[in-house]
């Protein structure tokens, strides 16, 4: 068993300790092994870093696919840089994955760094993949909570919106995944190929301070290869179908599949993989 606890994380990002677990492939022990990739994976809005290793196989996930694989601790943040809190978007979106690089020996190409989640950790993972589309190649949201515009999902959640989001009316523009995609061209470039001495959003420069999503354009990269899933038994799969719909219609490089099932476990563990083998290479 290669799992790990970390405590005592030191983030810039959030200004405090944290924590996370991290799986790393079998294989990793073998000197001559090939360099593995790395999967962030989110939990959901009444979950913590433990509660995946709990009810998943994700050792058998990390050595099928030689991924490291990061489970951080979010709380209640939507993953994301709250208006009035921390900086949760960019401890996921950069700062966690350069920080696992500089400890394990784990890829840095953006073909081999994935992020994922279910719930609030499927929005957080889409939301990250688009802010920092030089670190994600691919994401895999189950189940996520992808319409935070939503009337019936903002009634449950007033406390969120006003720490989250900034507003108990709606949330940011760029936290609003729909009216973000709604809102890019058909043709938007993606900002994947960086001028030559100019920094990229996501990737600090010596002595420059890792840019916010606050600071990013609301732009969506449509090359990050995206797979969503919700259950047709889920009361999150409107939203769903609503960010399918709209993803479509920009040209967003996504997987959408529905199955029997609602919003637990048993569901998860049966797309997880279906997920992590598209993003592969091996679909099912």
């Amino acid at each position: 068993m290669t799992m790990q606890t970390w405590s005592d994380v030191r983030s810039q990002a959030l200004g405090m300790a944290t924590s996370l677990t991290v799986f790393t492939p079998e294989a990793m022990t073998r000197q001559e092994s090939r360099v593995p990739g790395l999967l962030v994976l989110l939990h959901g809005l009444t979950g913590n870093h433990a509660v995946w290793p709990m009810r998943t196989d994700l050792q058998s996930l990390a050595d099928r696919h030689n991924l490291v694989i990061a489970l951080p601790d979010g709380a209640r943040s939507f993953w994301l840089d709250q208006a009035v809190g921390l900086e949760w978007g960019r401890w996921v979106g950069s700062e966690l994955p350069a920080l696992l690089r500089s400890v394990l020996r784990v890829s840095a190409a953006r073909s081999e760094t994935f992020i994922g989640g279910l719930s609030m950790g499927g929005y957080g993972a889409v939301r990250a993949a688009f802010d920092y589309p030089r670190t994600f190649g691919g994401v895999i949201s189950l189940s996520g909570t992808l319409d935070v515009a939503e009337r019936a999902f903002r009634s449950r959640h007033l406390d969120l919106y006003e720490i989250g989001f900034g507003d108990l009316e709606r949330p940011r523009r760029s936290d609003d995944l729909v009216t973000r995609m709604a809102a890019a061209a058909p043709n938007t470039p993606t900002p994947n190929t960086p001028t030559p001495n100019t920094p990229t959003p996501n990737t600090p420069t010596p002595n420059t301070p890792t840019l916010s999503p606050a600071t990013h354009s609301v732009a969506v990269p449509l090359d990050v290869r995206c797979f969503a899933v919700c259950g047709t038994e889920d009361r999150l799969l409107k939203q769903n179908r609503r960010f399918r719909d709209i993803a479509e219609e920009i040209g967003l490089d996504l997987t959408y599949r529905e199955g029997p099932g609602g919003h637990d476990y048993v569901f998860w563990n049966e797309w997880l993989p279906v997920g992590l083998d598209h993003l592969r290479g091996t679909p099912s």
